[in-house]
């Protein structure tokens, strides 16, 4: 359930600063990011000025930093037509809410800490957007279950027009949520 300060009460909330007020939702943007725990990469997120509005860790464990009311900086650069209106966006932290997964994607290092976890497992393929063929962390089932449970609330509230990937938002620049990522599944809550 979402509150009426837009916070959801079954997450942990481990706040980072807004950029002011967030009236226009249109689209939820799927981000992984690219290292090790939820909680690391909070910090990590701290100490580099950048947000995102959940943070969902391997296990299913969900923190919430910045309430969907307000501005997160989460997709810099980014553009997005809206599928029902073709309606064209430029630069989606004005009009998203960013959900970051706890994911090495394709980076050696990240990858070499992920290998330790739990239930880890890889994907060895093309990102959509091009590049050499390589090894992507998997995402486990309880983060996936819990980013569903959470998308389709969010899609719900707000009425959402769309799901999509930083690496559909910024191709040029981002190759997040990346091959791993069961896209289209995320898609479908959209739709019903």
């Amino acid at each position: 359930e979402i509150t009426p300060t837009d916070w959801l009460n079954t997450a942990k909330k481990i706040q980072l600063p807004s950029h002011g007020p967030l009236p226009i939702r249109r689209a939820l943007v799927i981000h992984f990011t690219g290292g090790a725990s939820a909680r690391s990469s909070i910090d990590a997120m701290r100490q580099r000025g950048v947000s995102a509005h959940l943070t969902i860790d391997r296990d299913g464990t969900i923190y919430q930093s910045i309430p969907f009311s307000q501005i997160a900086f989460h997709a810099g650069a980014s553009r997005w037509e809206d599928p029902k209106t073709n309606i064209r966006y430029i630069g989606l932290n004005s009009y998203s809410i960013g959900i970051e997964l706890a994911n090495a994607g394709a980076d050696p290092d990240a990858l070499a800490w992920a290998k330790r976890q739990p239930g880890f497992s890889t994907f060895t393929g093309k990102h959509q957007n091009g590049g050499p063929i390589e090894q992507w962390e998997n995402f486990p089932t309880q983060q996936l279950t819990s980013l569903f449970s959470v998308a389709k609330l969010l899609v719900d509230r707000y009425k959402l027009d769309d799901i999509t990937g930083h690496d559909c938002i910024a191709p040029e620049r981002k190759n997040d949520p990346g091959p791993a990522f069961p896209m289209l599944a995320s898609e479908l809550i959209v739709d019903s």
